[in-house]
């Protein structure tokens, strides 16, 4: 699996740095203008979305039909993609916390449970968008897979915003939100080891 990632890594590398200096800029503007916090979510989300990228190029690239031949199986190849949307939405979220830490300092309004909330805020968006996104890229062709994209965010927000209805108590909204993201990227995982590894998707 680690060259698997590594190929995705150079594969992406360019355009990741370029992302990265990008929040790193325009965040720390928009952190002054709005809440801070904000961008934790956006950079959570948007290097999440570089990772399911990595799916296409591989489409177009031929990638696919070449790994036939080599020694990797088509569930090492899922879990790879997998792992990865998993280990760049931890850099952004990284990212993101510190470029919403540093204003949130120098404005003396460092509060424990707004971090809370947008950090389960991110976790869950990132979570629940991925479990869709993810197999979605395997299985539909590149059009469909844009349709997809724009559908999981909403949809991601429409499950974070019917926990909030539910439930009055804004900490324990944060927690569920971060659970709920964390079984169904679970089980979304586990069902496209099942289901996708087995089918004929070069």
């Amino acid at each position: 699996m680690k060259g698997l990632l590594l190929k995705d890594y150079y594969l992406i590398k360019s355009v990741l740095f370029i992302i990265a200096l990008i929040f790193a800029i325009i965040g720390g503007g928009i952190s002054f203008l709005t809440s801070p916090w904000a961008i934790c979510i956006i950079a959570t989300i948007m290097l999440g979305m570089i990772s399911v990228t990595t799916i296409n190029m591989d489409k177009t690239s031929g990638w696919r039909k070449a790994a036939c031949v080599l020694p990797v199986s088509k569930k090492t190849a899922l879990d790879s993609k997998y792992v990865l949307y998993l280990l760049l939405s931890g850099i952004g979220f990284t990212l993101g916390m510190v470029l919403s830490v540093i204003p949130s300092l120098m404005k003396n309004q460092l509060d424990l449970s707004t971090i809370l909330l947008f950090a389960s805020i991110s976790v869950a968006m990132a979570l629940l968008a991925g479990s869709i996104t993810i197999p979605c890229c395997f299985l539909l062709s590149e059009e469909k897979n844009m349709v997809s994209l724009l559908a999981a965010y909403p949809l991601s927000t429409f499950i974070i915003a019917g926990s909030a209805l539910l439930f009055e108590d804004k900490q324990i909204t944060c927690i569920i939100t971060a659970v709920l993201g964390i079984l169904f990227y679970a089980l979304s995982w586990i069902l496209a080891r099942k289901f996708i590894s087995y089918r004929d998707i070069t």
